[in-house]
């Protein structure tokens, strides 16, 4: 073997490695304004917060609305078929034109100008036992049929002799009002929209206590019904 053949170990001189520090910190630095642009976008949007009106109680149908009726919710962004706050001057002695639960987020199709009880009709308070009502409790919105409910014989408040056969067929329920809980009363008084005619046959029987009512179909049609139109 030749004397003159290269030493051991001998070659080309390394290369020394490139520093990625500064690219690693550049990649850094890009994260941390991206994360800080998403923070402010997000706390942008949650800033981003409007009043809007909510029912403070529950409304029912054919009722006038007042200031007392409405509350002020705080919700993020716009969401539709809201109403602003600042416009709740344009709804005090409207009519609410069905049941609108406590909290609601109220829009403006919840709302009549003019009065959802029809011509030629009226609402009637009816005070009713536990025994004069079905079991299931009664909400505004349903349809009953009421009943005299004097077993035989002519009633003195009356004046009419009593039977079987329903005092109206099907009535609207306008509102229901439970005695308080834990009282010793179990009388609730259910408000039903009568025409005109069928009113004058169930006063003389709801004065005098005389009246039960059983509940219908939620499809069943009654007689007269709230002008939503």
């Amino acid at each position: 073997m030749s004397s003159q053949s290269a030493a051991p170990g001998r070659g080309r001189l390394p290369v020394p490695m490139r520093d990625r520090r500064p690219a690693l910190a550049a990649l850094a630095l890009l994260l941390v304004v991206v994360g800080a642009l998403g923070s402010a976008l997000i706390a942008y949007r949650s800033g981003s917060r409007t009043d809007v009106l909510v029912a403070r109680a529950d409304i029912t149908p054919g009722h006038k609305m007042t200031s007392a009726d409405f509350d002020i919710a705080r919700i993020s962004g716009e969401a539709s078929q809201t109403v602003p706050a600042s416009a709740e001057s344009n709804f005090l002695g409207s009519y609410s034109v069905g049941v609108i639960p406590a909290g609601t987020l109220v829009n403006s199709r919840m709302f009549s100008k003019t009065s959802i009880i029809p011509s030629g009709a009226e609402t009637v308070g009816l005070q009713v036992g536990s025994n004069e009502r079905p079991g299931p409790a009664l909400h505004s919105g349903d349809v009953v049929r009421i009943y005299p409910t004097v077993d035989q014989g002519s009633d003195a408040a009356t004046g009419t002799k009593a039977d079987t056969a329903p005092l109206v067929e099907s009535a609207r329920v306008v509102d229901v009002v439970n005695a308080a809980e834990g009282s010793n009363n179990s009388t609730s008084t259910v408000t039903v929209l009568l025409t005109d005619n069928a009113a004058k046959i169930v006063v003389p029987w709801a004065t005098a206590g005389k009246v039960a009512v059983s509940l219908l179909p939620a499809d069943t049609k009654p007689l007269v019904d709230f002008a939503t139109s």
